[in-house]
């Protein structure tokens, strides 16, 4: 981050603190994040440790905190309305939409540098020859392809020209992939190869694709309800001073080189589309342009340092 972009992060900081009235009174901050879809949904952990990152990270000034994961199980929709009021969850950690932005507090520091929009299908054992004779968009575009209803990416792909599938229950999509209602399914590097190994005993049919990358800029953001000011401040102080002293790609490395080396980006053919809801540009608005990941990198070696 240069010099002048670090000023406007503390300044804006030290304007919001006077303006909602939080202060660094020494309090017992209670975080209450969400549960994940399914029990077979691990997706959430980093979240999850790193707001434990920092939390501790923010002891100092802040006081001690709690982190609580909710056991309510919600639809995003459902998410979203819990958020606003504050109550039953207070922060989340998700990709970015429109709405949330507006009625949110976001902490638009991308978490998760970018690679939940690195996406790799999902499909069929019998469907793996086809997708690596593909060589255009227009080609994989002509597949079905399967959705979350309430997933931001759903309308990049329709933008783009897929015929998305779509269903409300997270579960389900592994079924309707199973039962060919879609042919491909795109997860994030962070999430395909933890999903497939979760779902084998159910659906052994289903493997990851070898051969195509979609990538979509797409930012995971924490948000916060706009009843808890101090917990969005806490978390922006804290996430930045991670960075600073570099206990967050410490952690990000740890959590997500095993995924980045296995999936072999750079030797994929990766085709690029947007993301209506984001750009890469305002996704380093605050971190700077080399925060978030290159898919065409040979991780291998930074990698190295973290495994």
């Amino acid at each position: 981050m240069d010099d002048l972009r670090r000023f406007l992060w503390f300044f804006n900081l030290l304007i919001f603190g006077v303006l909602t009235g939080v202060s660094a009174s020494y309090a017992n901050d209670q975080f209450i994040i969400n549960h994940s879809e399914s029990e077979l949904d691990n997706r959430y952990q980093y979240t999850y440790d790193l707001l434990t990152l920092v939390i501790e990270a923010t002891k100092a000034d802040f006081g001690e905190a709690s982190l609580t994961v909710s056991d309510m199980i919600m639809s995003r929709n459902r998410i979203f309305r819990a958020l606003k009021d504050g109550q039953t969850i207070n922060v989340i950690a998700e990709a970015s939409k429109l709405e949330w932005d507006e009625q949110l507090i976001p902490i638009r520091i991308p978490i998760r540098k970018g690679i939940q929009g690195f996406r790799i299908f999902i499909i069929k054992q019998e469907n793996a020859a086809a997708l690596a004779n593909i060589t255009t968009l227009a080609q994989l575009t002509s597949l079905n392809t399967g959705s979350g209803s309430q997933w931001s990416t759903k309308v990049a792909l329709q933008l783009a020209g897929f015929n998305v599938v779509e269903s409300t229950e997270y579960d389900n999509l592994f079924n309707m992939l199973s039962k060919g209602r879609f042919v491909t399914f795109g997860r994030g590097v962070n999430e395909i190869f933890q999903e497939v190994a979760l779902f084998k005993q159910h659906y052994p049919e289903l493997v990851a694709d070898e051969h195509i990358m979609l990538n979509i800029p797409l930012a995971t953001y924490y948000y916060v309800s706009p009843n808890k000011p101090r917990l969005a401040q806490r978390i922006q102080i804290g996430l930045q001073r991670i960075i600073d002293n570099s206990q967050f790609d410490q952690l990000f490395y740890q959590h997500h080189c095993t995924y980045l080396l296995k999936s072999k980006l750079n030797q994929r053919l990766i085709f690029k589309i947007e993301n209506p809801f984001i750009s890469e540009s305002e996704m380093t608005s605050i971190v700077g342009n080399d925060f978030l990941l290159n898919p065409k990198d040979d991780f291998s070696v930074l990698c190295s340092q973290y495994l």
